[in-house]
Order: C-alpha cells, then structure tokens, then sequence
C-alpha cells in the first residue's frame, strides 16, 4: 500500500469516526431534549434547597407528581416558569397552621427539615381557606390538582397565594442538580 493509499484510508477512517460522533451527539441532544428539561431557578423561594442560579434537570414524562417532590410548573397565574414543592395532592387535606409552624396533611403533621424559620401568616394568604374555629389555613385538593409550597415560606408566592396547580402545569420533575454557586452538585431527595 502507497503512501498516499495509507492517507486516504486514514481519512476515511477518521471521517467515519466523525461522523459517528456527530450522529451520536446529535441522538444524544433529541432524547435528552425529548425526555427531560434545564431549569434555572430564578428567586428565593426554594432556599436553603435550592438557590437562585441553580441549574436543574428535570424529567418531563413517565412520572406522576408526589407528595415532597420538587416539581417545575408553568404557572398560569403567573405567567412563568416557578419550581416548588408538591405538598398535597388529589383528595389530600392540607392544613397550615402557623401558631404550630406546622403544615398537616390528611390530619398528621408532616416533617420539613428543609425549613430554616417559623412561617409567617400573610394577609396575601386567600381568607376564604382560613377557618375561622381552628386557625388554620385548609386546602382540599381538587381531582386532578396539586397544592405546592416554596421550601422558604416567609419569601414564596405559591399555593397560598395562586391556589392549586393543574397536572397540566407542571412540565417536570427535578431530580438533579448540576450547577450551583452555593451548593454541592447531584441528586434531589424528597
């Protein structure tokens, strides 16, 4: 084999090469781009969990949204995209009760250690949901909706403020996170 026959098997074979990884790539980006979702979380409604700049990857199908997951929802009161968590869900009886800075659910108290300080009524807060006996905030969820929270309470317009979302809304699941100027890289848990 000449010299030049060695070049031209060379290129063939480099190009070849080539052209693998740009079809690789490019498969790559439309199943990435078909099945999950880049977020920034923009504000500070999510903190200490999340922090303004974050990036986030969320997964947009096969899953059904669940109490504690952090959800990304196109808002239609808002107009935007917000990322919060899913606290009740059909059929649930969510109370919030801020003499107890506790949040129930179906009647038991649920754990949130990823509060950082007590809950602060707002007078932004819907009074049609206040009980007047009790004190509390109470939130039946609707068929097909989902109550959802900022993790930082006192600096949050959600569910108490906008009401329930609709399945419809939330284009995604967030379960890792990638980018952070304030935080360690890697899965979300519930």
């Amino acid at each position: 084999m000449s010299e030049k026959d060695k070049k031209a098997a060379f290129l063939d074979e480099f190009l070849d090469l080539l052209e693998a990884a740009v079809v690789a790539v490019f498969a790559f980006i439309c199943i990435f781009s078909l099945f999950f979702i880049n977020v920034t979380v923009d504000g500070e409604s999510m903190e200490t969990t999340l922090y303004n700049g974050d990036r986030l990857i969320a997964r947009k199908f096969m899953f059904e949204p669940e109490r504690g997951d952090i959800v990304i929802i196109y808002s239609e009161n808002m107009k935007e995209v917000i990322v919060k968590r899913v606290i009740g869900v059909s059929n649930d009886k969510v109370e919030i009760d801020y003499s107890e800075n506790a949040v129930y659910v179906n009647g038991e108290r649920i754990s949130e250690p990823y509060l950082h300080e007590p809950m602060i009524e707002r007078d932004s807060f819907a009074p049609t949901f206040k009980d007047a006996n009790t004190g509390r905030y109470v939130y039946r969820v609707p068929f097909g909706k989902y109550f959802v929270l900022g993790d930082n309470r006192n600096h949050s317009t959600d569910g108490r403020v906008f009401g329930f979302v609709s399945a419809d809304e939330i284009i995604g699941r967030a379960f890792m996170r990638y980018s952070s100027d304030k935080a360690s890289v890697g899965l979300l848990n519930k």
